[in-house]
């Protein structure tokens, strides 16, 4: 993981249960929220377990791709598309 470049905040949760492929999870907040993540990102993860959710804002890597997209858009409105009439 890279360097805490913004902001950041934890919550605890339970997996509930598992679920089409999606772990459920119920937060230790009040009131309790759901939260679904897939399994396939979490195999390790079942039934019971208590986890530590933490979202981090990556201020930097924002602008990085803010800046990918502006470029990909400049690409997009360069681009002539001709037509042949019949």
């Amino acid at each position: 993981m890279g360097k805490n470049t913004g902001f950041s905040d934890m919550v605890l949760a339970i997996v509930d249960r598992v679920e089409d492929d999606v772990l459920v999870l119920m937060t230790d907040t009040r009131p309790t929220k759901e939260i679904h993540l897939p399994v396939e990102l979490f195999q390790s993860f079942s039934e019971g377990d208590v986890v530590r959710i933490i979202v981090e804002k990556d201020e930097e890597r924002r602008e990085e791709i803010e800046n990918e997209i502006k470029d990909q858009r400049k690409l997009l409105k360069s681009v002539r598309l001709s037509c042949s009439g019949t």
